[in-house]
């Protein structure tokens, strides 16, 4: 090959090898490793010429101006790439094969000990890392990765990793596709530090040991988690002890969220709460998917651009989320904020064999290989030949398989898009959530959810590329809530049978909204209905009455007693209901966060405290035992995230649900009117005038204290 070929060779290598080269003037003015190959090429053909002087000259000069000294005796093949070199050492008969990769401060030197040949040859396709260090007349084969600061001093044969101080070969055993299909190779991009890999089997034993030593000492219950890769409940045992990464698929905001998307983000928020009640250290992430087909659809029926709409969704989201009291997640990453770390895996699958490139519209678009992932469809349960034999493919994509699906879109005409190294593109929706799970949590998580929908394809996809590409698992619990329904069909906008958020937040207070999801098992389906909705708003109205009745107990229950006490329930039976609430909601909670279970008990102590609050109770007995059932019911409503207004609030923001004419000013000035009227020993117009209220939706309670109280009636 001519010195102008292996240039150009050098000059492709660049945009191939690095996301970050942008547009040539860049590179041509700020990559030193390209300099420094330039120069070489040119002091080599004069070292070949055996010109004295000048091409070590040369050598010094670029030494000088780049940091890589690069003797102009060592043979250099084409496709080469130094990538931020600072550092880089090559010795005078080092031998370096075609499309070879060096990081900074690689050194390919001698020993002292050899004569003639002294340095290292390199094969075709090597990745050094940084600070990596090649010594002898020693043979690298092809294909073979050099952990960073590993120190070479043996050969190393084809698509093999060396990693460590002396460098050890690590051989695994992957697919790769190449154009005669796919065929047994090794895995040569993730490279297993052996030191790290014994410190995490200690700290896994040191887990083990405590958790054993917590059961022997009766130290709280084991959480049990379902998790979907397996079928089962499985203890809960985070990957690091006392802290817990989760990560749940958020919304494509194309349009505004509709009462399954509320579910969903509830379900993700209360088992955050609970795991944080738990004393864990959460990390909780929810992504936005803010470049989608839908988006781009949208932004040409509201005649705007697609980030005004994902912008205008992601603002309607948080709106909806607020008023059902759904907190912001710790990270809540977009997907356009991170194409760089997608490209990332996608040449890295691309490297393993994992994916290809297909040529689309002018440019690539890129596709997994399901076939090369033989664990594809051990979350959904699906045989990868059912799989082949039942897919579809569009007549523009250009798979090798049905069942491929895209990391990469080629651009089409009017869509936006993102420079890559295939093109002009945008990325696909599975590889979003790879690239943002590894980012925030790592290349392992705890926890990663989302809505059963999105078993398969998505969450099947994500761990194919997100396992192919880093070697590990890629979540330990696999979490999904269940559907909402309607007429026993998923409720979902592609078959129109749908509720907005705020549609329902326009008849329902949210808090009904949050305990009507919560009432029920988060992996069951809800039939959605206004009857179980006006259930929950029934609950809730009850929660607030009691609240109140415990707000008067405890202003009064240092008076005097009753002249006539009834016979009361004794205090001992509350007390034991409330032993047993404290341990049986985090029972509850424990077991597979069984919200509707723990909602179940909450009630049940709501009941009891009422017939506890029957008795009149007196003293200070009863008054620290009615505060600690205030107490409980506030730390179970914590959790939850419910019962954080006064039980006058409540009746105030009723009035707004239920759309009643009245004020509360209104109401109270009904009340004294109807006062008045009873000192006068008017009882016609007393009646009349709780008729009329009761009529608009108020009811009226008169108090022995004299006192009259009002709240909104629940149909």
């Amino acid at each position: 090959m001519g010195f102008l070929q292996e240039i150009k060779r050098d000059w492709r290598a660049v945009f191939e090898r690095d996301p970050a080269a942008r547009n040539a003037l860049e590179v041509l003015i700020t990559y030193p490793g390209l300099h420094a190959i330039f120069m070489h090429r040119i002091s080599h053909a004069l070292w070949k010429r055996r010109i004295p002087f000048i091409p070590r000259l040369f050598s010094h000069i670029t030494r000088f101006f780049t940091g890589i000294e690069i003797h102009p005796g060592a043979e250099i093949g084409p496709g080469f790439f130094i990538d931020h070199g600072m550092g880089v050492v090559i010795g005078e008969t080092t031998e370096i094969g075609e499309d070879c990769l060096l990081y900074q401060g690689v050194t390919l030197g001698g020993t002292g000990k050899d004569v003639g040949k002294r340095h290292p040859t390199l094969g075709n396709n090597v990745v050094v890392g940084t600070g990596a260090k090649i010594l002898g007349p020693i043979r690298i084969g092809d294909y073979v990765k050099i952990g960073a600061n590993s120190v070479v001093l043996k050969p190393a044969p084809d698509y093999s990793i060396v990693v460590g101080i002396p460098g050890r070969i690590i051989k695994k055993k992957i697919v790769r596709i190449e154009e005669r299909g796919p065929v047994e190779s090794l895995n040569h991009v993730r490279l297993p530090d052996p030191v790290e890999e014994r410190l995490d089997e200690i700290m896994e034993y040191i887990a083990r040991l405590e958790t054993k030593i917590e059961k022997l000492e009766g130290k709280g219950g084991i959480m049990k988690v379902f998790n979907t890769m397996s079928g089962r409940k499985e203890d809960f045992s985070p990957l690091v002890r006392g802290r817990v990464g989760i990560y749940a698929c958020g919304v494509t905001v194309y349009d505004y969220c509709h009462i399954g998307h509320a579910r969903s983000a509830i379900v993700f928020d209360v088992i955050k709460r609970y795991l944080r009640y738990k004393g864990f250290d959460v990390t909780y992430v929810r992504n936005f998917t803010d470049i989608d087909d839908k988006i781009i659809r949208r932004a040409h029926e509201e005649q705007t651009t697609w980030d005004a709409v994902a912008r205008k969704y992601i603002e309607e989201y948080y709106t909806d989320m607020d008023r059902l009291g759904v907190a912001r997640a710790d990270v809540e990453p977009k997907a356009t904020e991170h194409i760089r770390e997608m490209i990332e895996v996608i040449r890295a699958l691309i490297e393993k064999g994992y994916a290809y490139e297909s040529a689309e519209n002018g440019n690539k678009s890129v596709y997994f290989s399901v076939e090369s992932f033989p664990e594809y469809g051990k979350l959904s349960r699906k045989e990868q030949k059912d799989l082949l034999a039942g897919a579809r493919v569009d007549v523009e994509e250009k798979k090798k398989n049905p069942s491929d699906f895209a990391l990469w879109k080629a651009s089409k005409e009017g869509e936006p898009w993102w420079e890559s190294p295939w093109g002009k593109g945008r990325p696909g929706w599975h590889i979003e959530c790879t690239a943002m799970a590894i980012k925030h949590l790592g290349q392992s998580i705890d926890i990663h959810g989302g809505g059963a929908d999105l078993i398969f394809p998505h969450h099947e996809n994500e761990i194919a590329q997100s396992e192919a590409y880093t070697g590990k698992m890629f979540a330990k619990y696999w979490i999904h809530n269940g559907f909402i329904t309607i007429d026993k069909e998923k409720m979902s906008k592609s078959l129109g049978n749908f509720f907005t958020i705020r549609e329902i937040l326009d008849t329902y207070d949210p808090e009904v909204v949050r305990l009507f999801i919560l009432s029920s098992h988060y992996r069951s389906p809800i039939e959605f209905s206004h009857e179980q909705l006006r259930d929950a708003e029934a609950s809730l109205d009850r929660y607030y009455s009691t609240r109140a009745r415990i707000d008067e107990c405890l202003s009064s229950i240092t008076c005097s007693p009753p002249k006539a006490p009834k016979s009361t329930v004794p205090a001992a039976e509350l007390e034991a209901v409330l032993t047993a609430f404290e341990e049986r909601f985090d029972e509850a909670m424990d077991d597979d966060f069984n919200t509707a279970l723990a909602v179940g008990h909450l009630f049940e102590l709501i009941r009891e405290t009422n017939k506890f609050l029957d008795t009149k109770p007196f003293g200070e007995a009863a008054q620290m035992l009615v505060e600690r059932a205030q107490d409980a019911l506030h730390s179970a409503g914590d959790v939850l995230n419910l019962f954080h207004r006064t039980p006058a609030q409540w009746n105030i923001d009723l009035l707004k649900n239920k759309k009643i004419s009245l004020t509360e000013t209104e109401i109270e000035q009904k009340i004294h009117e109807r006062k008045t009227a009873r000192q006068a020993k008017d009882w016609a117009l007393a009646d009349s005038i709780r008729k009329e209220l009761e009529e608009k939706g108020i009811l009226l309670e008169d108090r022995k204290d004299g006192i009259t109280s009002w709240k909104v009636k629940i149909a």
